[in-house]
């Protein structure tokens, strides 16, 4: 069934570093579809003190947005690109504006680390993962050499199993004991599910 309108992304940004990983995502996704629209939101804490000031936040989010986008590239030419600026509680304003655009899908970082800006705090993903009424994606850098204190790095060997045989070693010999049956993959010739392990 075709969708009714275009589809609706809409990506947070705050000029962290994080940022233009957000950006990147949302026009990646965006591209996937016949017809996008990717809006990006800029939520300062406080109102424009007068007009002029409020301009000046607008130029320098459209400025900054023209930016990243260059970085990108060619963008495809079914996506429509918006910017937004808008001022209050980041979270609510991001649920607010997510349900005004009847968005498809939110983006937001899992952290902001810029000073008056800062804005995608790990509590405001939080909030609006918990309230959005749709789906949200939170966006965040690919950190497995450096996990969490909590999560043991991925076994070596391991990692070397997978590349050396295209993803069909999922686990080097050590670990395939511990591993081997705790997986469920589909056969798509079959159509059927199979407890095999996926061992060379």
């Amino acid at each position: 069934m075709d969708h009714p309108l275009p589809i609706s992304l809409l990506a947070a940004v705050d000029y962290s570093e994080l940022s233009p990983l957000v950006v990147s995502q949302a026009v990646e996704l965006a591209g996937r579809y016949g017809s996008a629209e990717a809006h990006f939101l800029h939520v300062s804490d406080e109102a424009p003190k007068h007009l002029g000031s409020g301009a000046r936040r607008s130029e320098k989010l459209l400025s900054w947005l023209s930016d990243q986008l260059k970085d990108l590239g060619p963008l495809p030419e079914t996506v429509r690109i918006v910017g937004h600026e808008a001022n209050g509680d980041a979270a609510n304003v991001i649920l607010q504006t997510a349900g005004d655009l009847l968005a498809d899908l939110v983006l937001v970082g899992s952290h902001g680390r810029t000073g008056m800006d800062r804005i995608l705090t790990e509590s405001v993903a939080e909030v609006v993962t918990r309230h959005a009424a749709c789906p949200v994606l939170v966006v965040r850098p690919k950190t497995h050499e450096d996990p969490a204190a909590q999560i043991e790095p991925p076994c070596p060997q391991c990692v070397q199993a997978r590349i050396a045989t295209r993803g069909a070693a999922l686990w080097c010999e050590q670990h395939q004991e511990r591993h081997g049956r705790r997986h469920t993959y589909y056969d798509q010739q079959g159509q059927r599910w199979g407890g095999a392990r996926l061992v060379s």
